[in-house]
């Protein structure tokens, strides 16, 4: 979020807002800065008579000598404010009265709202101000007829010089003297423009400063007198305007340093947090935003900047420490897994020990390295156990298929013979049923019990082929790939030597065998 923009002109700080009571100047001084249609206000409001713009000399020596000078010259004070003042719009009226807590509440008048700002105990310090602002009018600094217009006063005197060489003695001694008032009256108000700049742009710049700072003390005490001579209207003292400058500038010279070193002791904090393996995005972002505004000699927005990007990387280095730590039973419970499963766990246990000997030595980053070595070594050593275990489990079941499969022709030939086979027929459905639910240890022993079975089993059947006439055959040819190379078992089944393919060369009697073996004696 960006932080709010910083007003120059605002005196509303308390560090280098002077706290100075309104002091007067002389009234000759007030009455001749005043614009000439604020002066024949002035001089109509005292009656004085014959008051017009073109006797201006002649109203202030009439205003001068007017028993209530006090009362003229807070008159004076009060319109030349109210003045300027009339020349703004109500919001930028209402904006100055909250620059200067100057409550306007429940105003909706503009000669209300000037009023109450002219009247107000920070009148001063709100005519300092207008006094600094720039505007495109040439008069509203110093009124219609007293602008510092360097190019009339030009243009009067290369007249006068005409009427000179013209022998017009008298309309050149009239425009040397009109060019000789404006420049006189716009020395003034040249130089109080000045100070109220100078004494302006040294609040911008002491602002950031630390108040402890002895060069910002000294500063906003030469600043504080500054302020005074500038109210009372002695613009005349450069020495204390330099003074002023420099005061001004060694002290925020000094708080630019200090800001500097904080970027350095930040960006340190950062990369600390960072060689933890702490997450530092959004402490990086606060910190290059504290380096842009440093940049454009925003001190006190990249100090805040710079307090809240050490703030983050202090939390994400808090974090990642927890995060460390808390590795360590987590890494023990899965070394203790792969050790219940028979993995190898002796490397993962000694980088653990390790581990706890870096957090024990405040070694946080090297610690979580470790642990991140030791879990992994403990999840491929469960891994591989657990590999062989699906494969050993497998192995089984194919193993436990195979019995099963072997002993069905027996079973078959056996029935197909009226012989009693319940029992290895109970065993091969238990078994098969078994090895569906997936306990394949069960199926393995049935199946195991079930082949014995059938082997008792053979010899009966072995007995029924003889009493049948059924021998086994000396030879024959694999249906698979022709080869003669075939082998014939006792227990009726038979294997090519070439392609592998197994038969049975003795099935189950068929209906005419069933019936021939009834007729047999």
């Amino acid at each position: 979020m960006t932080p709010p923009r910083h007003n120059v002109y605002s005196t509303a700080a308390s560090l280098i807002r002077p706290e100075v009571s309104r002091i007067p100047r002389s009234l000759q001084e007030s009455l001749e800065t005043l614009a000439d249609d604020v002066l024949l206000e002035l001089a109509q409001a005292h009656g004085v008579e014959a008051a017009d713009t073109r006797g201006r000399e002649k109203m202030i020596h009439a205003l001068l000598g007017l028993p209530d000078s006090a009362g003229v010259a807070a008159e004076a004070d009060r319109l030349r404010i109210e003045s300027r003042l009339e020349r703004l719009r109500p919001r930028q009226l209402r904006e100055l009265g909250e620059r200067h807590q100057v409550s306007l509440q429940g105003l909706k008048k503009k000669s209300e709202l000037v009023e109450a700002l002219a009247g107000s105990k920070d009148s001063s310090d709100i005519l300092a101000e207008l006094e600094a602002i720039p505007e495109k009018e040439s008069g509203f600094l110093f009124g219609k007829e007293t602008g510092p217009d360097v190019e009339r006063v030009e243009a009067l005197l290369e007249a006068a010089r005409k009427r000179f060489q013209e022998r017009r003695f008298e309309a050149a001694l009239s425009a040397a003297h009109e060019a000789s008032r404006i420049a006189e009256r716009t020395t003034e108000p040249l130089r109080r423009t000045s100070w109220s700049y100078a004494i302006l742009a040294a609040q911008a710049l002491l602002e950031p400063c630390d108040p402890a700072d002895p060069a910002a003390a000294e500063a906003v005490a030469v600043l504080n007198r500054s302020h005074e001579a500038f109210v009372r209207g002695s613009v005349g003292d450069d020495a204390l305007l330099g003074d002023l400058v420099r005061a001004a500038g060694d002290a925020h010279a000094k708080e630019a340093d200090r800001v500097r070193e904080l970027l350095a002791q930040t960006r340190d904090a950062i990369r600390e947090a960072a060689n933890l393996g702490a997450s530092v995005a959004l402490a990086e972002d606060a910190w290059k935003q504290g380096a842009d505004f440093l940049d454009r000699h925003r001190l006190a927005s990249a100090r805040e900047s710079f307090v809240e990007a050490g703030r983050r990387a202090g939390d994400a280095r808090s974090r990642r420490i927890e995060e460390v730590e808390g590795l360590v039973p987590a890494v023990a419970d899965h070394i203790e897994l792969a050790r219940n499963v028979g993995a190898d766990v002796r490397e993962a246990e000694g980088l653990l020990d390790q581990a706890r000997t870096a957090i024990s030595a405040v070694e946080h980053g090297r610690a979580g390295d470790l642990l991140k070595r030791a879990e992994r070594l403990a999840m491929k050593g469960q891994q591989r156990q657990i590999e062989r275990a699906i494969q050993l489990r497998q192995s089984q079941v194919e193993k436990a298929q195979a019995i099963i499969a072997a002993s069905e022709p027996v079973l078959k030939e056996a029935e197909s013979y009226d012989l009693s086979a319940a029992e290895v027929r109970t065993l091969l459905r238990q078994a098969r049923d078994v090895l569906g639910k997936g306990d394949y240890l069960a199926g393995l022993t049935l199946a195991r019990n079930a082949e014995e079975a059938a082997r008792h089993l053979e010899g009966q059947v072995d007995e029924e082929r003889r009493r049948r006439g059924i021998s086994k055959p000396v030879a024959g040819m694999c249906g698979v790939c022709s080869s003669r190379r075939v082998a014939f078992d006792d227990d009726g089944g038979g294997r090519c030597a070439d392609c592998g393919s197994v038969f049975r060369w003795r099935g189950p009697l068929g209906v005419w065998e069933r019936l021939r073996a009834l007729l047999a004696p």
